[in-house]
């Protein structure tokens, strides 16, 4: 009796740590199932990408100081050509009226550079305009990712017809205010609420064409 119950016991003890495998196995799994990925060499991304759900990254501290970081906004993907020099404008609009230090497109000395990804697709109310962007250090590391939706017009058959000047300020205004709160360490500001950066009273940005 002595030797089957311990041999029970021993089976017990096998089946128990096969079983803590199996459940460390799959934890293991999990995590790296959801670990954010490296942004892909510019030459993969092609067309409209499908946006990261929110927080899909934890934002890390700006290594640079914000009195000296520059940016290179490097690519804008998914935007019709029109939009995209209508929206990179903006952006430098609301660069200069926040004090952000922009650069030429894949400037080598930018503190950092930002890629971005764009869609419209027609919806029940108008048409959705999500962006996500990437903010990466000099050495192609993610430092930063957010993301926002915007509602315009209604659909069309091109939902980028209906993507006006308006809703394109907006993005832009929106996408300033979440690299200037996150160079100043500030918090993230409100998606549905971010301040406009006072592009009216901006003069004409030098870097306007340089995005």
């Amino acid at each position: 009796m002595g030797f089957l119950s311990g041999t029970k016991r021993t089976g017990s003890l096998r089946l128990s740590g096969a079983v803590l495998a199996i459940a460390l196995a799959s934890v293991l799994a999990a995590c790296q199932s959801t670990a954010p990925a490296r942004p892909k060499a510019a030459a993969a991304l092609a067309g409209p990408t499908v946006p990261a759900p929110p927080e899909a990254t934890q934002p890390a501290v700006p290594a640079v100081p914000a009195t000296i970081a520059t940016f290179s906004f490097d690519q804008i993907k998914g935007v019709p050509t029109n939009k995209q020099d209508e929206l990179a404008r903006a952006i430098a609009r609301h660069a200069q009226a926040r004090n952000l230090r922009l650069v030429r497109r894949t400037e080598p000395t930018a503190s950092y550079h930002v890629w971005g990804y764009l869609s419209a697709v027609g919806g029940d109310v108008g048409t959705n305009v999500t962006y996500v962007w990437d903010v990466l250090d000099q050495s192609g590391n993610r430092v930063l990712r957010f993301s926002g939706i915007e509602i315009t017009g209604a659909a069309k058959d091109d939902p980028w017809e209906s993507v006006d000047a308006s809703a394109l300020d907006t993005v832009a205004a929106r996408t300033v205010e979440d690299v200037y709160a996150w160079i100043n360490r500030l918090p993230r500001p409100s998606v549905t609420g971010a301040p406009t950066a006072q592009a009216g009273a901006a003069k004409a940005n030098p870097l306007a064409g340089t995005l």
